[in-house]
């Protein structure tokens, strides 16, 4: 693996990144015997917003690949909850045609200084979404605030959409506690 980034200054910067599988060694890196992956990313920062482009492509055979290309941004206002968003579409080299196309979403809101700490909450797809098919949702709403100067507690509940009939929904809690020294 590699990966290089260069800030170009007043808030853009740009990145790549390349990764082959061990097993790639001995057949030669970046050659069509190899299953590479390469990532590109732009992106582009203010005081109160931000905005980046994705691209990926990873190599699944000597014939096929899979691509995707995604769009995310965050935006926080002042007095307002911050908003995150991303959109993300793929295509899947080995799916035939009329199922090829993926696509997947997200959109977060969080508000600051509720009581100690933050709440947030947030929607999207719990995967990538092929064409022709329905979507599954995934729901989080969770509440951040400091124990002391070197300790967060997160506590969250989430749910997770089955689109199989056969299969309940998901719904779980999650307690997440970051250190920092």
């Amino acid at each position: 693996m590699a990966g290089a980034s260069y800030d170009f200054g007043s808030g853009f910067t740009a990145a790549v990144g390349y990764a082959a599988g061990e097993s790639d060694m001995a057949t030669g890196l970046m050659s069509k015997e190899t299953l590479d992956a390469y990532g590109l990313n732009a992106s582009y920062t203010a005081d109160s917003y931000g905005v980046s482009l994705t691209y990926g492509l990873v190599e699944t055979s000597s014939t096929e690949e899979d691509t995707f290309t995604a769009i995310n941004a965050y935006y926080t206002p002042e007095g307002f909850p911050s908003i995150s968003v991303g959109y993300e579409i793929g295509d899947d080299g080995s799916a035939v045609d009329a199922s090829d196309e993926l696509t997947s979403f997200f959109v977060g809101l969080t508000f600051d200084e509720v009581g100690a700490g933050s709440a947030g909450f947030a929607l999207g797809t719990k995967t990538p979404t092929v064409e022709g098919t329905s979507e599954q949702y995934m729901y989080e709403a969770y509440y951040s605030y400091p124990i002391n100067d070197g300790v967060t507690i997160t506590p969250l509940v989430f749910v997770k959409e089955n689109s199989s009939t056969a299969v309940q929904d998901e719904t779980g809690l999650m307690v997440k506690t970051s250190f920092s020294f």
